[in-house]
């Protein structure tokens, strides 16, 4: 056995394919475990089984890279399970039919959504929980050709029972690596991530898979290897770092691995076994099938079918009356389609049902400060804002893991005297270490800790936000804040320039 990772310290595609023999009849499940909540119409042994296996590859991860506090307890990952293509446009109307599912970090929720029915299996599912689990517990300036270097790197893993195998290659990413005259200059790799076209994409993830596993294929290079991510994280330039680490220049890293790969890479083999995970599974309610698609698309922009898609959820919840994802998946609709006094009176039946429903607070406390805005009397403003602070305390109570409740909180205070306080910073803080993922979550804590004159913990939330190309937005306020931070600490200027910013359409083909 021999373990090469000693490294110390978002997006499409994800497909599984269940080998397990078709039922006559599959109920729409819930599958619960440490680190994941699994949905789909999927028979108890396969949705068991799923779970398990993700939870495999989880405990790999700590395995190689423990999360930097034991104390800190994650939110679990949301993963639904979709028949095929056509059930998946459901929830993002424009996916393209290669697309064997998707990951998504938004200020609604994060989450997975996986096809069955894809030929494509577990390594790309890999390939993106590798990225939330980076970000989630390790959420650091990484250069951007490592980010996909390390999903790609884990990405192959056979978890099968009993055994383990890591370092593992797919023939896509061997057969772009083949191609000599189509490789990226290393120096481009190193510094940048370019616009991932089909070949030049294809080109970028093998380069950045073999970059990784060259890295860690010796303990010297490993050493290196984490000498060179502290540099990049304190803010050099990526090529700099690299060469100062390893005395290799872009042109001779070039054929150092290509000789690497000419000699055969190494696979390598866990014996020991991994923890059986304890999974427990629930039946839903059938209207959980009819709604839970329209639940995932409220967490999308509404398009031009805006009208047309709204009436259609309000026939769905009028299928189910009372049932409480329905009529919550209706005012989720109501608030997108900025129409919050009706979304209070559709979710007051669910509160009083369960006063402790935390998602339905958070939406009720969300459409009341709607309203709150649009009001011109200031004591009514302040009275149904002090409302919707009360339920966002309760909700907080009924859920403390749920971040998009912090940030509910932070709005509701953002007027008020005295803001930001110490309470308002330490509200922020804990939104961030829940959602890291996120970019407004950084850049929340980051001006707040700005206001508090705590410019090194600003640069630390921020300098992973300015360095990561998956964000896929604008970063140059993020960057501009980065340098005040920076100034106002005492550090010295960057020395790079911000990666591209590109679309999260996963490993290329």
């Amino acid at each position: 056995m021999r373990i090469s990772f000693a490294l110390r310290g978002l997006s499409l595609a994800v497909a599984l394919v269940i080998c397990a023999a078709a039922p006559a009849r599959a109920d729409f499940l819930r599958a619960e475990t440490e680190h994941f909540v699994i949905q789909g119409e999927i028979s108890r042994g396969a949705i068991s089984e799923y779970a398990r296996k993700v939870e495999r590859f989880h405990e790999m991860l700590e395995m190689f890279r423990p999360p930097n506090s034991d104390e800190f307890a994650a939110p679990k990952l949301w993963i639904y399970l979709a028949a095929n293509n056509e059930t998946m446009r459901q929830v993002w109307p424009g996916v393209p039919t290669t697309v064997g599912g998707f990951y998504s970090r938004n200020d609604g929720r994060i989450y997975a959504v996986v096809d069955l029915s894809n030929e494509n299996s577990d390594s790309i599912l890999f390939h993106e929980y590798a990225h939330h689990y980076m970000f989630q517990y390790h959420n650091e300036a990484y250069p951007a050709w490592f980010v996909e270097g390390f999903a790609e790197y884990l990405a192959p893993s056979d978890l099968r029972w009993g055994r383990i195998r890591y370092g593992l290659w797919s023939e896509g990413r061997l057969n772009s690596l083949a191609q000599a005259n189509n490789w990226i200059p290393m120096r481009t790799v190193l510094s940048a991530r370019p616009n991932l076209g089909s070949r030049q994409g294809s080109a970028y993830y093998a380069q950045a898979w073999l970059l990784t596993h060259y890295m860690n294929g010796t303990p010297e290079r490993q050493r290196q290897f984490s000498a060179y991510l502290a540099a990049v994280a304190r803010g050099e330039e990526s090529v700099a770092a690299f060469e100062a680490q390893t005395g290799q220049t872009p042109e001779r890293l070039t054929n150092s691995l290509r000789a690497y790969l000419g000699r055969g890479v190494t696979v390598y083999t866990l014996t020991q076994a991994l923890p059986v995970a304890e999974v427990t599974v629930t039946a839903l309610p059938d209207s959980t099938k009819d709604a839970i698609w329209l639940d995932l698309r409220s967490m999308r922009s509404l398009g031009d079918d805006k009208d047309a898609l709204i009436q259609r959820v309000r026939t769905m919840a009028a299928r189910h009356p009372g049932e409480r994802l329905p009529t919550v998946t209706l005012a989720k609709f109501l608030i997108e389609a900025e129409l919050p006094a009706e979304a209070i009176t559709t979710l007051e039946p669910v509160i009083a049902a369960d006063p402790a429903d935390a998602e339905a607070l958070w939406l009720m406390a969300s459409a009341e400060m709607d309203v709150a805005d649009d009001l011109e009397d200031p004591a009514a403003r302040a009275a149904l804002m002090r409302q919707a602070q009360l339920r966002l305390g309760a909700a907080y109570e009924a859920d403390p893991l749920d971040f998009r409740v912090y940030m509910a909180l932070l709005r509701n205070r953002r007027s008020a005297p005295g803001y930001p306080s110490d309470n308002d910073l330490n509200i922020a803080v804990s939104a961030y270490r829940l959602a890291p993922q996120l970019g407004s979550t950084a850049f929340e804590a980051a001006q707040i800790l700005m206001a508090k004159e705590q410019y090194l913990e600003a640069v630390s939330v921020l300098s992973p936000l300015a360095n990561n190309p998956h964000d896929g937005g604008d970063l140059a306020s993020v960057r501009e804040l980065l340098a005040q931070a920076r100034e106002r600490a005492g550090l010295e200027p960057l020395t790079t320039d911000a990666p591209p910013a590109v679309e999260e359409t996963g490993p290329a083909d």
